[in-house]
């Protein structure tokens, strides 16, 4: 029997029961037709392209149904899915495609024809684009048997920012995404009843494997936005029977924000899920007062990503908590020694199980270094409560030592962004003579925040060597392409924004 084939038994189960649809126009596609077709696309990734096992497919596109059945197909033939992001530049995309050396690029050809002309003066590769796939499909019958999914097989290569040097691409593998769907829907409790729209785009784990492909496994329904409206998201959320909804901090700032969020009326959404970053108790407030209670959770590429939830009844009263450990993951946090650390003391979060990754792509040394005796290292710094409530005080590699204490960023951003200080925060560590580093805090500024307020708070809530020297004011924080705030680009800009003498403290 094959365990992953999880479209075929709903086409035998809900033959005619909607599986996916487009939110921006009346495409979409029964349990059966869905079906069908991820079988005509590999019919033709075989005979038409020459895909054959191991093959790696880049996709530069936009999220869709056709994106899904794409995926349904290459997870069938034992090829890996390789989503580009779509955001970055032509360069950082040659990289890409040059890292895992493919025989083609799928793409939405009409949609990013000005950037596909600049990889092809660097790359010779042929460029198909899906609606020619698509109609090559129509050519091919789905009359033929599937193929066995086999566990180990990496289904997924999702390149990742990362802190330091190249991105590296993460191998997902069928045996990931099962055991990270068991996870995600025991712990939100998603029934074939359940109906949710994706925004999120397809080049981050998120977009795939937090609520999408877990609703599929059980069932459920998934409609696609192609790109994330504030506008529209709330009036599809309010007006369609939407029950669960993804998001990242920033698409939810931007909704409360939006002028029909004062009007908006929630008639059928249990909670939304949310993770990605820091989450300021103003917002959570905001949408509780709407009848929305957020779950928080933790997550990363190479694991999951589900890792823990904060459950919707706990989200008020252990607000900035990122829940508990989920189902089927086993956990440690350590120090430095590699020694589990007590109750309320910070350790390096550590994760083993069937949701980890079993490496990076053409990359061992860094597969080496992340996983050691089975045991994943997040980089992440984690304290666990006496409820076992666990928090994020921030990540390894983006401490500094400032007189030799190790500060963590998150710690001042908290303060900053909870106490309705600015609108967003982030610090970092520069180089001092005195001091080894030292800390610099760039904001978004409230209307009415000063900087002598700003400081003030933060004596209030910090000891003095964690107050940073300096305070720079930007009108909006770099963002990578899922809504992260860039950190990299701020430490290489700092000197300019140093110099131009904007607002610093």
């Amino acid at each position: 029997m094959n365990y992953f084939d999880w479209i075929g038994k709903w086409a035998e189960y809900t033959p005619d029961k909607v599986a996916v649809a487009a939110a921006d126009d009346s495409l979409s596609y029964t349990f059966r037709e869905l079906h069908e077709a991820s079988l005509k696309v590999e019919n033709s990734l075989r005979k038409e392209f020459g895909v054959k096992e191991k093959d790696r497919l880049p996709v530069l596109a936009q999220h869709s149904p056709q994106f899904l059945i794409l995926f349904l197909a290459a997870q069938r033939m034992g090829a890996i899915l390789v989503p580009l992001n779509y955001r970055s530049s032509a360069f950082e995309i040659q990289y890409y495609i040059e890292d895992i050396d493919p025989k083609l690029l799928f793409a939405d050809v009409e949609l990013f024809q000005n950037k596909l002309g600049e990889i092809k003066q660097k790359i010779d590769l042929p460029v198909i684009s899906l609606k020619a796939l698509f109609e090559s499909a129509e050519k091919f019958s789905s009359n033929t048997s599937p193929s066995n999914i086999e566990p180990d097989r990496p289904v997924f290569i999702f390149y990742t920012s990362g802190t330091t040097g190249k991105p590296k691409g993460v191998l997902y593998t069928n045996r990931m995404l099962f055991w990270n769907s068991l996870n995600t829907s025991v712990q939100l409790e998603i029934t074939s009843g359940d109906y949710t729209l994706n925004a999120l785009p397809p080049y981050h784990t998120s977009g795939w494997n937090v609520l999408l492909l877990p609703m599929l496994h059980r069932g459920a329904r998934v409609d696609f936005m192609s790109r994330f409206k504030a506008k529209k998201v709330l009036n599809y959320i309010e007006n369609k029977q939407i029950s669960l909804f993804l998001a990242i901090p920033t698409m939810l700032r931007m909704m409360v924000k939006n002028k029909n969020f004062q009007n908006f009326k929630n008639s059928n959404l249990r909670y939304m899920v949310v993770g990605g970053e820091n989450l300021s108790i103003p917002i959570i407030d905001a949408w509780a007062e709407k009848g929305i209670m957020l779950r928080q959770g933790y997550g990363l590429t190479e694991a999951g990503p589900c890792i823990t939830s904060l459950h919707h009844h706990d989200a008020l009263w252990k607000k900035g908590s990122i829940g508990k450990p989920n189902f089927y993951v086993d956990y440690k946090i350590v120090n430095e020694q590699n020694e589990e650390v007590g109750v309320n003391e910070p350790g390096e979060f550590c994760i083993h199980g069937n949701i980890v990754t079993p490496g990076y792509w053409n990359n061992s040394t860094y597969t080496y270094q992340k996983i050691r005796d089975r045991w994943l290292h997040t980089g992440d710094i984690v304290r666990m409560d006496a409820d076992g409530f666990m928090y994020v005080i921030g990540r390894k590699n983006q401490s500094y030592i400032s007189g030799g204490v190790n500060i963590f960023p998150l710690e001042i951003e908290q303060v900053l962004v909870k106490r309705e200080l600015v609108k967003e925060a982030a610090v970092i560590g520069v180089d001092d003579e005195q001091w080894g580093e030292v800390g610099v805090a760039f904001v978004e500024k409230n209307s009415i925040t000063s900087e002598a307020e700003i400081l003030k708070e933060l004596k209030r809530y910090l000891a003095s060597y964690k107050i940073p020297r300096e305070i720079i004011f930007l009108d909006s924080l770099p963002k990578s392409g899922i809504g992260k705030i860039d950190r990299n680009k701020l430490k290489n800009d700092y000197n300019h924004l140093k110099n131009e003498k904007r607002n610093i403290v």
